[in-house]
């Protein structure tokens, strides 16, 4: 940099260089400023990492980076392993040193992560007093089975020690092969837990299957909103009442209704319905029934959306009979309720099942 430029940098005072801070990732303000001179290091250093994304950077230069920050001053942390092969276990060695020292950060990011190393952070004893928002994706080749089996274990065992954690985000890769190269990993200690989370809010649990419904309902007394693939038992009638839940995306696969209108009456403040339902009878798409789990059990509802996946039906004979069930119904109508034929293929997710979908917005 010239003797002129440097002169000009010098003159904007510290709350220009913090608006810029603010719309840079931490990382690159290190990159840019640090060094300069003391005083931008300064600046740097203490202002201009709230929001650090290393995921495209590697282990030595993030290191160097974390050598002479203060990391007391994070908010905000992205680490993967999609671009760099172990990345976030090199970052967080030596019993999560890193995370130890980051006491403001509420915003985590895992990217990528494998078994092995999830399990490993699992059993350190590191705490995040101001953790609000935790997201995690698991390896793409990994088996869909054992990243739900270490989503269980993240979900009961993270909430109770996060004590601040409000939204949670967990993923797994759908349609792999079952590979994993890490050796087996075992569960059990942490799906033991039976404390209560007081504080989530909004739990988010992609391509992963949940067995257990009713524990989450009655760990999670002020959940929200749920979006989760769950799977219903048929020996539970008396779900757990929940009252804050207002939002909800349910991927509930082949079932009875009667199991869906079991978890659903405990449900009566929704206001926004997702459902993703294959009936086994072709009586299970009469649109009365529909209607009384509504006006039974769910009178705040504003906005429905049911897509009904045809495994066991007809699509010609599902399709007319649910355009002559639903359009002839008076409650159907006055919420004039659209019934579209969805090609999987031309959807935003990762279903390609061909669906019909029911849906009113009053």
């Amino acid at each position: 940099m010239s003797n002129k430029s440097t002169t000009t940098l010098e003159i904007f005072p510290p709350e220009i260089f913090l608006e810029i801070f603010s719309y840079m990732n931490g990382y690159d303000n290190y990159k840019s400023f640090y060094g300069l001179n003391h005083r931008l290091s300064t600046l740097v250093s203490t202002y201009g990492m709230r929001y650090i994304d290393i995921s495209e950077t590697t282990f030595n230069e993030s290191r160097k980076m974390f050598s002479v920050i203060n990391c007391s001053h994070v908010n905000s942390l992205i680490l993967s392993n999609e671009y760099y092969d172990e990345q976030i276990d090199q970052i967080l060695d030596n019993s999560c040193f890193l995370l130890n020292s980051m006491v403001s950060l509420n915003t985590l990011m895992f990217d990528s992560i494998g078994l092995h190393t999830m399990h490993t952070l699992t059993q350190q004893h590191f705490q995040l007093d101001n953790l609000k928002t935790l997201v995690i994706s698991f390896r793409s080749d990994l088996c869909v089975e054992k990243a739900s089996d270490m989503c269980r274990t993240v979900l009961y065992g993270f909430c109770s020690r996060f004590k601040s954690l409000k939204y949670l985000i967990l993923s797994a890769s759908k349609g792999n092969e079952i590979i994993y190269r890490s050796g087996r990993v075992s569960l059990n200690d942490s799906l033991s837990s039976t404390q209560i989370s007081s504080t989530l809010q909004r739990l988010f649990l992609h391509n992963i299957r949940i067995n257990d419904i009713e524990n989450i309902l009655s760990r999670f007394p002020k959940l929200q909103c749920l979006s989760a693939n769950v799977r219903l038992n048929r020996h539970i009638t008396d779900y757990p009442l929940s009252l804050n839940l207002i939002a909800c995306d349910l991927p509930v696969g082949s079932s009875k209704l009667q199991l869906l209108v079991n978890l659903l009456k405990q449900c009566p403040n929704l206001k926004q319905l997702t459902l993703y339902f294959s009936p086994k009878n072709y009586d299970e798409l009469d649109s009365y029934e529909w209607e009384d789990l509504i006006e039974k059990y769910l009178l705040k509802l504003k906005q429905f959306t049911l897509y009904i996946l045809l495994f066991y039906m007809e699509m010609d004979i599902a399709q007319a009979l649910i355009e002559n069930n639903f359009l002839q119904n008076q409650f159907w109508l006055d919420r004039k309720t659209k019934i579209e034929i969805i090609d999987g293929e031309s959807t935003d997710n990762d279903d390609i099942q061909t669906k019909i979908m029911i849906k009113f917005s009053i």
